[in-house]
């Protein structure tokens, strides 16, 4: 699975900490290291004065109920581009299964705020751009960690830019009004992100419990990310234990 926002979270909320140690089985290359660990501090200091606080507030005000609709409902969003990249890795059973679920929550589910396809047994499943580059034999390239935007790959980032050209919400006209339009989106990003970031608080206190911390969250990036490019089937000598498992974030 991919963790744009997901995995910036997680990254906003940790510490920097001391010199890595050698990179283990199917880990990334960090040669930027020293950025990497300098952006990572700067997340974390972002996390600790914006995004943790706004997300705290968030939850006091936001009913569990309410959080699980949104969740929901901006999955639900994110089906056309799950089924997009379904459909460019040949994968027909699955596009079949995302195309039904969109269809079935989007109706019985009422706008996608319920996953009434789950009911039925068809299983929620994600697929990004970045995934559908590795699956035509495109090299992740090195580790990276920016501003915000948190850990990922060359491959991946520029992933998330192909994505948001298959998000049917960036062309949605809402009372043909532009500034109505970007309103809309951005606050539906706000939301989803605040709600993303309630979701993971025990992830994130898991890895910061860890030793090293920044070490941790990049063997959770590169062996997360192989796993979802593997549709779930992760060479073992690629696993990490004792490492939370992050859901696909709401965008």
């Amino acid at each position: 699975m991919k963790m744009p926002i997901g995995a910036a979270l997680a990254s906003l909320a940790l510490t920097a900490c001391a010199t890595a140690p050698a990179e283990g089985p199917g880990e990334m290359a960090d040669p930027y290291e020293g950025f990497n660990r300098q952006m990572f501090a700067f997340n974390n200091g972002v996390d600790k004065y914006a995004i943790g606080p706004a997300a705290t507030a968030y939850k006091t005000v936001t009913p569990a109920f309410a959080r699980d609709r949104v969740t929901d409902f901006l999955r639900n969003l994110n089906s056309p581009v799950t089924l997009a990249n379904d459909v460019l890795q040949v994968e027909p059973a699955r596009a079949g299964t995302t195309f039904a679920r969109f269809g079935i929550n989007s109706t019985v589910g009422i706008l996608g705020l319920w996953d009434a396809a789950g009911h039925f047994g068809l299983e929620r499943h994600t697929e990004d751009f970045g995934q559908t580059l590795a699956v035509w034999g495109v090299d992740s390239g090195p580790f990276l960690v920016l501003p915000v935007l948190g850990p990922g790959s060359p491959r991946d980032f520029l992933g998330d830019g192909v994505d948001m050209a298959f998000n049917p919400l960036n062309y949605v006209e809402i009372d043909n009004d532009e500034d109505t339009n970007t309103s809309v989106r951005a606050g539906l990003s706000i939301v989803g992100v605040l709600n993303t970031r309630v979701r993971l608080d025990d992830e994130i206190d898991t890895l910061n419990s860890q030793p090293e911390p920044y070490i941790a969250l990049r063997r959770l990036y590169s062996s997360q990310r192989q796993t979802a490019i593997a549709n779930g089937k992760l060479d073992e000598a690629t696993e990490y234990e004792d490492l939370p498992d992050f859901d696909e974030p709401e965008e």
